[in-house]
């Protein structure tokens, strides 16, 4: 009965005083005679050609945690070396390393140090609770030398009689899987706390590859709460496929993250900018374009036209002519890559058809300044036609000063051919000439002389024609000519038209 009572007591004993002992050494692991790196052990007495050194970063942990450690081997071979090490049959304890590759193999340079995490995590529910011991062995591939490192983890029971909560926070997030980047986003964080701790140092961590967000918020005993994140994406963000990962964290105990994926969805938006410049008939209209979206877009483009206005219509960059429903237009197809512009140019010029319309309005001005003042017309009445041909035609000449100033000195003089003569016999009222000369091989000229043609006035000379011969079908008379004194002594002429009498 007293063995029974003794042995009750010395369990009690042990409960309460190996949390102080833990904490007195802190059950980094017992390291030799430092207390903060593992025990090494050499299995040969050979110079030393590796060093290798384990540090204690987490060994105190519960049945959900994970025990963290940091080993460092340094090479001092003038060589590369490759360090294997073993943990022996531990089937009830998880081994990882980051890289993972380096629990099959480390490869050190030739005088290099290098350190990489180990974390040791409990399978088995098996496990018993308090100090744990574990030994490594190193070995070098090169020299065949092996060494022995030793370290410990305190494996705490979290059941009663423990009297601390181990911190346990089960969360979740929601945010849209399709996300329009011009609008803001709110994700949401959902935190439950399981136990009756209070915490006040929960860490929220929100990463992708877009945003990284931190945010340290508290919750109460059994509390439930949901943080809201307000995310503000690149409105030109391009359509991509993103992972967002939310991770908690209390103190040193990390939970698992929670992960979701989304999707930045593409969008087009190209506003049309129009402007319009003029200066003397020229009109240029500027439309600019201008992709507000996320993607490269292609904008069909038309300005109505017509086929009146088409030669007074010029654009840039050179535009196609279509035609539908609506009428003629001109057409562009515009590619724009995101946040990029372009400008396409119609420009409207009447000038050349104001030039035409000026040249022709100072033709005619020039052509009424500089014309002649009298016109002359010729014009012939057969008066004798039989079947043997033509004998008889009479000639008029229709003379007018056809501006409001009188014309001074005019003579007019005009010809027969040869096969015609004059007829002497003049009509009545008609203005006989001053002149009459038969030429050899020119014909018979006659000539008026008129002192003052008045402003506007018309006169019509008359005279016949008698043929030597009988003529068939027709003959060709000259032009009449008038001469008329000018401005100062010049003297200026103007002819008739021409005339076939038949």
């Amino acid at each position: 009965m007293k063995s029974k009572l003794f042995l009750f007591f010395l369990l009690i004993t042990w409960l309460f005083i190996a949390p102080v002992i833990v904490s007195i050494v802190n059950v980094s692991a017992v390291y030799g005679e430092t207390g903060d790196s593992g025990t090494l052990t050499d299995t040969d007495t050979s110079a030393d050609t590796f060093n290798v050194q384990i540090d204690t970063v987490v060994n105190d942990i519960y049945p959900t945690q994970t025990a963290k450690f940091l080993i460092t081997i340094n090479n001092t071979l003038a060589q590369e070396d490759e360090f294997k090490f073993n943990f022996g049959a531990i089937p009830k304890w998880s081994f990882t390393t980051d890289p993972a590759s380096y629990l099959s193999g480390v490869n050190v340079g030739a005088g290099k140090t290098i350190t990489f995490p180990l974390s040791i995590t409990p399978s088995s529910d098996a496990l018993g609770f308090g100090l744990q011991n574990f030994k490594v062995m190193f070995n070098s591939k090169k020299t065949g030398i092996s060494k022995e490192a030793s370290f410990m983890i305190f494996y705490r029971n979290p059941t009663p009689p423990v009297t601390k909560y181990q911190p346990t926070v089960a969360f979740n997030f929601d945010i849209p899987e399709k996300i329009d980047p011009r609008q803001p986003v709110t994700l949401k964080v959902l935190l439950d706390n399981k136990n009756p701790l209070a915490l006040s140092d929960v860490l929220i961590t929100i990463r992708s590859d877009l945003y990284n967000i931190d945010r340290i918020v508290s919750l109460a005993s059994l509390e439930k709460k949901t943080e809201l994140f307000t995310v503000n994406y690149n409105p030109t963000q391009p359509p991509k496929e993103d992972t967002i990962t939310v991770k908690i964290k209390v103190g040193d105990v990390e939970f698992t993250p929670a992960t979701k994926q989304i999707e930045i969805i593409e969008y087009t938006d190209i506003p049309e900018k129009k402007d319009e410049t003029s200066s003397f008939f020229k009109w240029i209209l500027s439309y600019t374009y201008t992709n507000n979206g996320n993607v490269k877009e292609t904008k069909e483009v038309k300005v109505p036209t017509s086929l009146f206005m088409l030669p007074f219509m010029k654009t840039s960059p050179k535009a196609a002519l279509v035609k539908d429903d609506n009428g003629r237009s001109f057409s562009w197809n515009i590619e724009l890559e995101s946040q990029e512009s372009k400008t396409v140019l119609v420009t409207k010029n009447y000038r050349p058809l104001i030039y035409i319309i000026l040249l022709i309005i100072i033709g005619i001005v020039l052509y009424y300044i500089f014309r002649s003042p009298i016109v002359i017309k010729k014009e012939t009445k057969i008066m004798n036609v039989d079947n043997q041909g033509i004998s008889d035609v009479k000639i008029l000449l229709h003379l007018k000063n056809r501006t409001n100033k009188s014309v001074e000195d005019v003579k007019l003089v005009d010809r027969i051919p040869q096969m015609g003569m004059l007829d002497t016999e003049f009509s009545v009222g008609t203005l006989h000439p001053s002149k009459v000369i038969k030429h050899e091989h020119k014909g018979t000229i006659i000539r008026w002389d008129i002192p003052t043609l008045e402003p506007f006035e018309e006169r019509i000379i008359s005279y016949t024609i008698q043929s030597k011969l009988k003529i068939i079908g027709g003959f060709s008379l000259p032009q009449a000519v008038v001469k008329f004194k000018g401005k100062g002594e010049s003297v200026k002429r103007t002819l008739s038209n021409k005339i076939t009498a038949k």
